[in-house]
């Protein structure tokens, strides 16, 4: 016999009650005020739910009411009672095992995190590779209409200045008309000095990074790079990845925010930097291919490159001191492109 909460299925209210049987496996139920029998039932018309450690149990009659108890062992006995077998409460004896439990959290943080690591950005490179041009071209349509509208306004450069680059450019766009390069040029004083890549092609200039660049190869060099990253779907590759990520943490915690979002979102925050790292690696190692290939100095790419480092760092008031080994690699995990001097090395 043991002790337990009567649900009879019509509404919320609880009774409570004893639970009895016998040796035929017939079961009474008592109320717990007067011991008055409530309901008579034979085994085979119960479902009683697994044990998981010492958490309530449901007894559920077929035609509707429930029975809750927290006395496991007595339920343990009925169940054994009426179903003898050697695999009942394995997911209690299993989870009563320290070991057991370690080794299951070993295995799900390993395959996490080969997942992060590994199985994500190689389902993100497939899916991005598979996309059609008229995909690229709403969404890079989409993305500037909304830089437009927010940070990017109309370029102050004249239109001979625009026109130049334009021809100084044509050699390196032409050589790749697969990939539908566009220049285009914008001012910003949020951007600041900067170049990106849209996933259709189109890259744009900022008049700020025009007016730093000492020489029109500097810029020449900037674009190759921007190149490489449509040339190897990068902005695509992330958009991907990263809604991957977010999957993969719903999929694990059952939701993506609160404490499961903090823990687990770290190894995803840190691979999706690696990753960000690896993509301006290889649009560099694009850029350096072509400034060899064309005859113009790679130089030209790591002088812009120090002096936009310069220049960010006189703004934020800091000085261009070598930092300590232990800046370097912190700065080199925490950044989405690598150090300016790792970076630069095969340019100069």
């Amino acid at each position: 016999m043991f002790h337990g909460e009567w649900y009879d299925g019509q509404g919320s209210a609880r009774t409570e009650v004893t639970i009895g049987w016998g040796d035929d496996g017939q079961l009474e139920v008592r109320r717990g005020s007067d011991g008055g029998v409530i309901y008579r039932i034979c085994g085979g018309e119960l479902r009683i739910s697994p044990r998981l450690a010492n958490t309530p149990r449901y007894l559920h009659l077929l035609d509707g009411p429930t029975i809750e108890t927290l006395d496991n062992d007595a339920v343990d006995q009925l169940q054994q009672l009426l179903e003898p077998s050697s695999s009942r409460g394995l997911v209690h004896r299993l989870e009563s095992h320290w070991r057991f439990v370690a080794l299951t959290v070993l295995v799900v943080g390993a395959v996490f995190w080969a997942t992060v690591r590994y199985g994500v950005p190689a389902a993100a490179d497939a899916v991005a590779a598979a996309l059609p041009a008229e995909l690229l071209d709403s969404t890079s349509e989409q993305t500037l209409q909304l830089l437009d509208q927010r940070w990017l306004e109309p370029s102050m450069l004249s239109a001979a200045r625009q026109q130049a680059l334009q021809r100084h450019f044509q050699p390196l766009v032409q050589s790749r008309p697969e990939l539908r390069i566009q220049v285009a040029f914008r001012a910003s004083e949020a951007v600041g000095a900067n170049a990106f890549a849209l996933p259709n092609g189109q890259i744009i200039f900022t008049d700020a990074m025009v007016n730093l660049a000492a020489h029109d190869d500097e810029l020449l060099a900037v674009l190759a790079h921007e190149i490489g990253h449509v040339e190897h779907r990068h902005s695509l590759r992330r958009l991907v990845q990263n809604s991957l990520y977010v999957f993969v943490l719903a999929l694990i915690t059952g939701d993506t925010s609160g404490t499961a979002e903090v823990v687990l979102g770290l190894p995803v925050l840190m691979a999706e930097l690696a990753y960000s790292r690896a993509y301006e690696t290889e649009a560099d190692q694009y850029a350096l291919a072509y400034l060899r290939e064309a005859g113009i100095p790679p130089q030209r790419f790591a002088d812009l490159m120090r002096r936009l480092e310069t220049t960010r760092l006189a703004k934020a008031g800091e000085t261009a001191e070598p930092a300590d080994a232990d800046q370097i690699r912190w700065q080199g995990y925490l950044s989405t492109h690598p150090p300016t001097e790792e970076r630069l090395r095969a340019f100069e």
